[in-house]
């Protein structure tokens, strides 16, 4: 039994020497580059592409041909560069029929680091769609198809570059490089089915891996080729695989999706879609939206157009929301997760939609989309029912936020779009609103009912109507607004018709408007008819406004104005008391990036008098305002008596000059000059200017302009020591204005 394994062992190793030797004598005495021209001309017959290769050798022990810089042609319509170019191929090839009848028996190719180029021209066709040669040629009818039948191809570490040409007068897209490309396909054929596997590292340092079945391989365009698979890829930047454009301004990642699909050549099915926990930024352009250009992707087009999805899934996703141009803080939506179910092309599909909004909000939506725009996806039709819940407005991203509007809303909205027109209705209620950049949020909430329609393309809108309600207080508005990138222009109508004050004077700070200190209105209306225009980020507010029958409770007109109150013996004091009550007021009002300019007032005080005059009030609340004051509520006797006449009121004035002015009670000339002074400051009024704050006002009563308004003339005749004539030549104006000083607390 030894002896017998022994020869058998060395019979064995002779068996394997005389291998060894064949297979390093044969390629000494077989050339393998003579097969080169019949292996070039095979394949190019089979791609239609022009193949070479480089000198070949021959290895028993690998059990095939080791060619050198192989290259497959591009299509000569899209590069005059190679489609695919390895330095290094192995083909593999029946060794017996080679060596024994010099027969080239294709059994798989092997290639190691090849680079691959793939280009998109500007219609969307490929480089790749006249793989096969038949696009090239008119096939002969009735003949069969081209055949090329292979064992097992495989790549490994491959780079895969992919160009897009860019249309007429368009931006150039920069080239894709996805690299670590593997490849693994058995049983090859171009008139069967075949099964692959692919690999690669993307763009971004994402990956992805497919596997499923490819083929027939369709010879009129190769684009069209049927396949059926499942693919995954993770850690994806989907700006920087290129899957989205940058003008979509999307970026950010994907970690895993998950695509189960079959493509048939005319139509895409997918029976599963995840996305798994996207972080993704959007940045709006809120500019018109350009139209493709005629004829771009129809490739793509036509596989959108063909779409259809059984289950599409968006889980624990987050989005970040921009706005070109607009400063300030993103709206950050987190846990949004999404479904779509049924898509197709012709048809509704239903959906819903859940996430938490920045501040702490949440959204929740239901409808149905369709059919599907594949030219731009924000035109697909839809109707929805929108509920947002604690949406703090200002950094939710639902108004622009450079408008200064906050405030917590609750909302619910029916939007309908045909995919060109937006419309939206709802209601709203808000709490702690604030409307204006110097202003401080509301003590009390405002309802809303709202209709607005958005035209998607042009991005301009029409806010249809909006009424506001504050308690019983109402205001409708109505007007339109133009997107155009980081600003909105607006022109808008806002109108409020005797509203009852004591329902909105605790929403007068949301608007900036602050009241004296320690003070309040109470009862009466207010009526405005305002126009906004400008721009969202710059409002202009104007138009008139008016007040009636209203109170200013702690406020003293009388204290603020001690020196004329000396002047009519504490009258005024006693006529405002602790409050002042304001018959009316009208002004026109222009308010822009927080300055207050106020023309045309008419005020009319109860037991005072009345006011004219224009002034401003800055951002900051500092007053300028120039007055004319008529002390017409002081004809009376008393304080609350019927109305004297106005010898009355001029009586009065005497008596408090009279009390003021040395001299002035010895009767006379002397007394009859300070009832023209009276006279005249009754019918003429009085100079005031009011500046301080909103929150502290001062009044100061311009005495230069009392005297001017008096003439000299007619003081000169009570002033001691002085005629209508100075003999030295000097003005008598001095001792008038010191006497007038005195009166008024001004020294």
């Amino acid at each position: 039994m030894g002896k017998l394994t022994k020869i058998i062992l060395s019979a064995l190793a002779a068996l394997v020497v005389i291998v060894i030797l064949a297979a390093v004598a044969l390629p000494m005495f077989l050339n393998a580059d003579s097969f080169r021209t019949r292996i070039e001309t095979e394949l190019s017959k089979s791609l239609g592409r022009k193949v070479t290769i480089g000198k070949l050798n021959l290895s028993i022990l690998s059990g095939g041909l080791l060619a050198e810089n192989a290259v497959i042609a591009d299509d000569p319509r899209f590069s005059s560069q190679p489609f695919i170019q390895a330095d290094s191929v192995k083909i593999g090839v029946e060794v017996l029929p080679l060596v024994l009848r010099r027969e080239v028996n294709i059994e798989g190719f092997f290639l190691q680091s090849p680079k691959v180029q793939l280009i998109r021209a500007a219609n969307g066709t490929w480089n790749y769609s006249s793989i096969g040669g038949a696009s090239t040629k008119q096939p002969t009818p009735g003949a069969q198809p081209q055949d090329l039948s292979v064992g097992h191809v495989e790549v490994a570490d491959g780079r895969v570059t992919v160009s897009v040409q860019a249309a007429a007068g368009a931006s150039s897209t920069p080239s894709r490089v996805y690299d670590q490309m593997t490849l693994d396909v058995t049983g090859f054929s171009f008139t069967k089915a075949f099964p692959f596997k692919v690999g690669a590292h993307l763009p971004g340092d994402g990956t992805v891996t497919a596997n499923g079945t490819a083929g027939p391989i369709n010879q009129q365009d190769a684009s069209e080729t049927p396949f059926s698979g499942h693919l995954e890829l993770k850690h994806i930047d989907p700006l920087a695989a290129g899957f989205v454009d940058a003008s979509d301004g999307i970026s950010g990642l994907v970690e895993n999706l998950v695509l189960d699909a079959a493509w048939s050549g005319q139509q895409m099915h997918v029976t599963k879609l995840l996305v798994d926990t996207p972080h993704l930024a959007i940045v709006r352009s809120n500019t018109p939206k350009q139209p493709k250009p005629v004829g771009a992707n129809p490739e793509g087009t036509t596989m959108l157009r063909s779409l259809t999805v059984d289950s599409a899934e968006v889980k624990n996703g987050t989005v970040t929301l921009t706005t070109a141009g607009q400063a300030g803080a993103p709206a950050v939506y987190q846990q949004l997760n999404a479904q779509v179910t049924n898509l197709t092309p012709t048809s509704w599909s239903p959906f819903s939609l859940t996430a938490q909004l920045p501040g702490g909000g949440s959204l929740a939506a239901n409808g149905k989309a369709g059919p599907f725009n594949a030219e731009n996806n924000a035109a697909t039709p839809l109707s929805a029912q929108i509920t947002l819940k604690h949406v703090e407005l200002e950094t939710s991203g639902v108004l622009a936020p450079d408008a200064g509007i906050s405030g917590l809303a609750d909302l619910q909205a029916l939007v309908q779009s045909n995919g060109q027109l937006l419309t939206a209705t709802g209601t709203a209620h808000v709490d702690n609103i604030k409307l204006a950049r110097n202003g401080r949020p509301s003590a009390k909430p405002v309802e809303a009912q709202f209709a607005v329609a958005q035209n998607e393309q042009a991005m301009t809108g029409e806010i249809q109507h909006a009424a506001l309600s504050v308690g019983r207080a109402a205001v409708n508005l109505a007007g339109t607004y133009q997107s155009s990138g980081p600003t909105t222009a607006i022109n808008l109508k806002v109108n409020g018709n005797a509203m009852p004050i004591d329902e909105i004077e605790a929403f007068l700070p949301a608007l900036g408007v602050s009241l004296p200190q320690g003070s309040r209105l109470q009862g009466g209306t207010v009526t405005a008819a305002l126009t906004v225009s400008g721009s969202t980020a710059s409002p202009i507010i104007s138009g008139p406004v008016s007040l009636s029958n209203t109170q200013l409770a702690g406020f003293d007109l009388g204290a603020k104005l001690q020196g004329l109150s000396k002047l009519t013996g504490g009258r005024i004091g006693l006529a405002t008391g602790s409050g002042t009550t304001v018959r009316s007021l009208s002004m026109d009002v222009r308010e822009q990036s927080g300055n207050i300019r106020t023309d045309k007032i008419a005020l009319d005080v109860a037991g005072v008098g009345t006011a004219t005059g224009a002034g401003s009030v800055s951002e900051g609340g500092a007053l300028n305002y120039s007055m004319l004051l008529k002390l017409t509520g002081l004809v009376n006797t008393s304080p609350g008596s019927a109305p004297a006449s106005n010898n009355g009121g001029v009586a009065g004035l005497v008596g408090g000059l009279a009390g003021f002015i040395p001299g002035g009670a010895a009767g006379g000339g002397g007394l009859g000059s300070i009832g023209g002074i009276a006279g005249n400051v009754l019918k003429n009024g009085i100079p005031v200017d009011i500046a301080g704050t909103t929150s502290n006002p001062t009044f100061a009563p311009k005495i230069g302009s009392i005297a001017t308004s008096v003439g000299l003339g007619a003081a000169q005749g009570f002033i001691p020591g002085k005629k209508s004539g100075s003999s030295d030549g000097k003005v008598v104006g001095d001792p008038l204005k010191n006497a007038l000083g005195g009166l008024l607390g001004k020294h």
